[in-house]
């Protein structure tokens, strides 16, 4: 890991802890705002509203702090994790991914995921929309733990060392869960500490990247197939 000047440290490890708190603010509630929905003409649960959240989540955890980074005086985002996977990353990616999907086929079809899965409350889905939501995940979840695995751990770890920088980074990550409930938001704590070792031990958040997005759209695919309320319709049928 490569040392940073000591002012480049510090602006990106305060800068990392605003947007990963005031920006999940910002991306839970500013969609729900009255002008928002009026603007989109959909509400919470429908495929618009949805993906604009994904999308705003891409420029607040994504683009922002890559924007950061640029202006902090250092351009280089293998700082920051963003470098080729190493082979150790295709192991750690199957051996989660399969724990992962395992989980999530039999865990998709209770109640309690099935009240806010999938998230666009849509009761007949088109190929297009399999596809587009696909994508958003895709886009949002590489911003999400580029903010969380790459530009909040990496500049925490620099400034605090490994063990204090993944304190931080998981009760960051388990409060920005509370929305989402008390389950996921228990469910985030080991979770995120592997991640965090994971990517530490590796030097990037390639394994953060890839389970997550197996984790989100597994957890999609089965909890549509599982909804009485909803279904797959093919073009032409």
């Amino acid at each position: 890991m490569n040392p940073l000047p000591a002012f480049t440290e510090l602006f990106c490890f305060t800068s990392a802890i605003l947007v990963a708190s005031l920006g999940f603010i910002f991306y839970y509630y500013f969609p729900d705002s009255t002008f928002i929905q009026k603007m989109l003409k959909s509400a919470k649960g429908e495929s618009h509203y949805v993906f604009f959240q994904r999308f705003l989540g891409v420029f607040i955890f994504g683009i922002i702090p890559l924007l950061v980074i640029v202006f902090s005086g250092t351009s280089n985002l293998a700082d920051f994790g963003l470098i080729a996977p190493v082979p150790e990353t295709y192991f750690w990616t199957i051996i989660l991914s399969a724990a992962i999907v395992a989980m999530n086929y039999f865990n998709s079809g209770t109640p309690a995921n099935l009240s806010v899965y999938p998230q666009i409350r849509k009761e007949v889905w088109s190929i297009k929309l399999i596809i587009l939501s696909l994508l958003s995940w895709i886009a949002y979840l590489l911003s999400y733990e580029f903010l969380f695995r790459g530009f909040l751990f990496f500049a925490s770890v620099r400034l605090l060392g490994l063990w204090p920088a993944t304190a931080i980074n998981i009760a960051v990550y388990a409060l920005v869960h509370v929305p989402k409930g008390i389950r996921e938001t228990v469910g985030a704590i080991p979770l995120g500490i592997l991640l965090c070792y994971l990517t530490f031990r590796t030097g990037s958040i390639w394994i953060a990247v890839f389970t997550h997005i197996v984790m989100a759209v597994s957890n999609e695919w089965f909890s549509l197939r599982a909804h009485p309320q909803m279904s797959i319709k093919l073009k032409g049928k």
